[in-house]
């Protein structure tokens, strides 16, 4: 995230992203903003955006992130590639009404669909001690690869709970 490093103007422009407020993203400039709002529509037809003229004062006291939050270019925003899956105990695949693979437009604000790395996977057991495998990155094919082993780890993890540390969550 670039942080404002440059002479503060009186006012700070606040792209308001999502039903109630559900994110606040402060820029120097007008433009920044409203260019972040207009994608952020067109991204989410289903969420509103506008943008809002703060004082900086208030955005200093009010806003999340203070006034470091505030930003002087416009954020990074890439296609981020997803896979994912569930398994239960024994290692069969659960269906889980969705596709296995989808691919969003994420901004680098929303950190828990961005990412910058070619790929990136994991797994983790649920509290219902299903085994979930989970992959995402920027790179396509390598998100395909990648969820083959992530999967094959999934079904191991779920028939070898020990293997893995999660004798406790069984």
């Amino acid at each position: 995230m670039s942080q404002s490093s440059a002479p503060a103007g009186p006012d700070v422009y606040v792209a308001c992203l999502g039903k109630h407020g559900e994110r606040y993203v402060p820029f120097l400039h007008n433009e920044h903003a409203q260019a972040v709002a207009s994608q952020w529509g067109a991204d989410h037809p289903d969420k509103p955006a506008h943008v809002e003229k703060w004082d900086r004062p208030q955005w200093e006291h009010e806003g999340p992130g203070g006034i470091r939050a505030i930003r002087d270019r416009i954020p990074d925003r890439r296609l981020v590639h997803h896979a994912h899956a569930v398994f239960l105990p024994g290692g069969e695949r659960l269906n889980i009404g969705r596709d296995e693979q989808w691919s969003v437009a994420a901004w680098e604000f929303e950190t828990d669909l961005y990412t910058d790395l070619p790929v990136r996977w994991n797994t983790v057991r649920r509290p219902g001690q299903e085994v979930e495998a989970q992959v995402r990155g920027t790179d396509q094919g390598a998100v395909t690869a990648a969820f083959g082993e992530a999967c094959a780890q999934a079904v191991d993890r779920a028939r070898n709970p020990g293997r893995y540390g999660d004798l406790d969550a069984c």
